[in-house]
């Protein structure tokens, strides 16, 4: 799994069983790999819509691909036994919903290295059947949590995505992106030469730009309802410049900047909870994973936004929280391999279910 942070790959293996109701065993060996410095700078420039030529592109494609290949050839001899089939998300760099996504790095690569059957382009059948195309991990929501339902999930990694399960039932799960969780705190770490602001320091030492606020929160895509999806097309390095540019005019600083985005961030969520919670629904926690949840100010404010809500993390529910969706498109990997339904048409606005992606024999 490669999110929108664009910072490597994430990967997990799991057990899981073809019942009705598949038993999934998450396996303790799980690894992060990260890009190199160039390889990563090249994902920005696609994703960021950086002029681009197609020679470059597929140059890029096909260097992901070896490094998709070169982690899961390092990960898989740690494993007690041989996969059967590897699920492969891709590097996402351009995702317009309802029109057309683009997910790159080569899984034909991952299949000849391994020798194992490599599943990629999970998001384009739910877009053929009028769907966003995303979120996908509800469905490995489901799959993992359904038995605690009421619950909502979140994960903040570039972008958040909210999960709610009211019931175990599949085809009454609600989920959307609400907006950006750490994109734009990275892309203004970036400002002062960091990656990403480490455990929320900055924004702790930062004070909230209420007027900066204001205008982020008047984006149109925070007063659209569920199903609904987003990426650095609305929340990319045009929208993070204008915010750190309206904080400083006001004379605030780097850390002022960091704290607004992180404020943004959890009244977002907590908006965007409130506003699509089924009538008598109380929900029995806010489960959250992703790179966010090591972001100690982030989770603060969110749980004081969502609040009297408990907060906790997917750790404390048995599935890693820097896992959760490496381990969602390991499921999606299985059921497609079975040929069954790996998409929820309620979380898309697809017209159907399909059984999303496209299989690559070693």
């Amino acid at each position: 799994m490669s999110g929108t942070s664009a910072d490597g790959i994430d990967i997990a293996a799991i057990q899981i069983d073809d019942a009705p109701k598949p038993h999934v065993r998450i396996l303790p060996r799980r690894a992060h790999y990260d890009y190199s410095p160039e390889l990563r700078e090249q994902v920005l420039r696609a994703a960021a819509g950086k002029i681009m030529t197609a020679y470059e592109l597929a140059a890029l494609h096909g260097a992901l691909g070896d490094a998709y290949a070169t982690a899961a050839c390092d990960f898989i001899p740690g494993l007690a036994t041989k996969p059967d089939l590897i699920a492969l998300h891709g590097q996402t760099v351009a995702h317009l919903a309802r029109q057309a996504t683009l997910q790159i790095g080569d899984a034909a690569r991952v299949a000849i290295r391994t020798g194992i059957p490599t599943i990629d382009d999970f998001r384009s059948a739910d877009m053929a059947v009028g769907g966003e195309g995303a979120p996908l991990v509800p469905f490995g929501d489901h799959v993992l949590f359904a038995d605690r339902a009421p619950i909502a999930l979140l994960n903040l990694g570039g972008i958040a995505n909210l999960t709610l399960l009211p019931t175990d039932r599949a085809e009454d799960v609600i989920a959307f992106d609400t907006g950006p969780a750490n994109i734009i705190s990275d892309l203004i770490a970036r400002r002062s030469g960091q990656q990403f602001d480490a455990a929320g320091g900055g924004a702790a030492r930062g004070r909230v730009d209420e007027d900066a606020l204001r205008w982020a929160l008047s984006h149109p895509y925070f007063g659209r309802r569920a199903p609904k999806s987003t990426g650095r097309e609305d929340f990319g390095q045009a929208f993070a410049d204008q915010l750190a540019d309206r904080v400083a005019q006001r004379g605030g600083t780097h850390d002022d900047v960091l704290a607004t985005a992180v404020a943004l961030t959890a009244r977002t969520v907590a908006d965007a909870l409130a506003r699509e919670t089924p009538k008598s629904i109380r929900w029995r926690e806010l489960a959250i994973a992703g790179g966010g949840a090591q972001n100690a100010t982030l989770v603060a404010r969110l749980g004081d936004a969502i609040a009297p809500t408990a907060l906790r993390t997917t750790d404390e529910l048995g599935v890693p929280s820097a896992s959760r969706e490496a381990v969602a498109f390991a499921i999606m990997g299985a059921f497609r391999m079975w040929g069954r339904a790996n998409t929820l048409p309620s979380a898309t606005g697809a017209s159907r279910a399909t059984s999303g992606g496209a299989i690559h024999q070693p």
